[in-house]
């Protein structure tokens, strides 16, 4: 016998009231993961694809650059150092002689070059050993 069917045949001593019983289902957990998670998959697939048209359309703006020879390429200079550390805790620094590097002036790297305002912020370049 359930729970239900126990309390139902519990009356008063009378026998003419009624109990009124309602079966009560247990609360499902919040369900705030499946939209949650929809908006978030929504919000990646945009941020991909619109990442996806920007690199696009630098790479367009670049080949056209390219094809008309309106300077798509830059140079920099570069300093480059080795940073050798010792086992007494002291580092021992070796400089190369400045070098000009190719760049682009473009928002993404192409053709293996990175892109000139990247390089420019990172004109010191170092090599840890």
């Amino acid at each position: 016998m359930t729970f239900c069917e126990e309390l139902s045949t519990l009356r008063s001593p009378d026998r003419s009231s009624a109990v009124i019983i309602q079966a009560v289902n247990a609360v499902e957990g919040n369900k705030s993961g499946p939209w949650l998670r929809r908006i978030a998959l929504r919000s990646f697939l945009a941020g991909v694809g619109l990442l996806g048209i920007a690199y696009g359309t630098d790479y367009c703006v670049f080949r056209y650059r390219l094809a008309t020879k309106r300077q798509p390429f830059g140079s920099v200079t570069v300093e480059h150092y080795y940073e050798v550390a010792h086992k007494d805790g002291k580092a021992e620094i070796i400089f190369d002689p400045p070098v000009q590097k190719t760049c682009v002036y473009s928002l993404f790297p192409h053709l293996g070059d990175p892109p000139c305002w990247f390089l420019v912020r990172h004109a010191e370049q170092r090599t840890d050993i």
